[in-house]
């Protein structure tokens, strides 16, 4: 017998990408629930973020948030003899990511260098997120509650975003890009943390093989999707689907929470 995981994206995906709604995908979560399928969160979106989402939805499963910053895993749910954690509230926590203090300290640092036209969080009002997120101004508050990674928006030209790139690489930093932000981070991404979680679940249900479903639309979802057995990019509103090299993937037939749902409904 196998056990089956959904790892998903938030903004795109499993929600959409203007309103934040995910009605068009309730009949699909319905009926993981029905099965016990678990349903993992794996966004860009904060932990106070993603929290929201699992109570509307009804979710009680471990999430990933920050692009791979940490996994949080509600206490006993699974087997973590072996693994690395601390317990933060509710959570078992696997950190991957640096923390915030840190990342904001090499922002501030590397603009301090070089003048790159940008803005991180860390440089904006609530209400400025709210207007860059298109966020209700308490859920903006949320997304501000960063622990692991810092969004920006960047307005300089192609080959200064390469420079700013090889400066935080010397730093050991990355950037990726989600729906509406480029992404400061260390070097961990949502596949590693999907790779992780995956074998804890292995060594949690051992009479079982697990098998992996992944769902996502931007290029910070890529690691994602190449860590899971069946990848499936959701096509975006604008009509195109987030071509992914040397991986072949589902491409949806339709965008957002409708494209996930029927992308589930026909693999259950």
């Amino acid at each position: 017998m196998k056990k089956m995981l959904v790892f998903t994206d938030l903004d795109g995906s499993l929600i959409d990408h203007d309103t934040y709604d995910f009605e068009a995908a309730r009949p699909a979560l319905d009926q993981l629930r029905s099965r016990a399928i678990p349903v993992i969160i794996c966004s860009s979106k904060t932990r106070a973020e993603i929290e929201v989402y699992r109570g509307r939805m009804g979710l009680d499963t471990p999430f990933i948030p920050e692009n791979g910053g940490a996994i949080l895993i509600p206490h006993h749910a699974l087997n973590l003899t072996g693994t690395d954690f601390l317990q933060k509230g509710p959570y078992d926590v696997v950190e991957l990511g640096l923390p915030y203090a840190d990342l904001c300290s090499i922002w501030e640092d590397i603009r301090q260098r070089e003048s790159f036209n940008m803005e991180g969080f860390s440089e904006m009002t609530v209400e400025e997120i709210a207007a860059h997120s298109g966020l209700p101004l308490e859920e903006a508050k949320l997304a501000a509650k960063r622990e692991y990674s810092e969004p920006f928006i960047f307005s300089d030209t192609p080959d200064r975003l390469e420079r700013l790139a090889d400066l935080l690489k010397e730093r050991g930093l990355r950037i990726t890009r989600g729906g509406r932000f480029y992404h400061l981070m260390g070097q961990n991404d949502k596949g590693r943390a999907v790779r992780i979680l995956s074998q804890i679940y292995s060594e949690t249900y051992i009479d079982r093989a697990i098998w992996t479903v992944g769902l996502g639309d931007s290029d910070n979802d890529i690691p994602m999707l190449r860590h899971v057995d069946v990848p499936i990019v959701i096509r975006k509103k604008t009509g195109e689907w987030h071509r992914i090299q040397e991986l072949d993937p589902v491409y949806s037939a339709k965008a957002g929470p409708e494209g996930w749902a029927e992308e589930i409904l026909a693999l259950l």
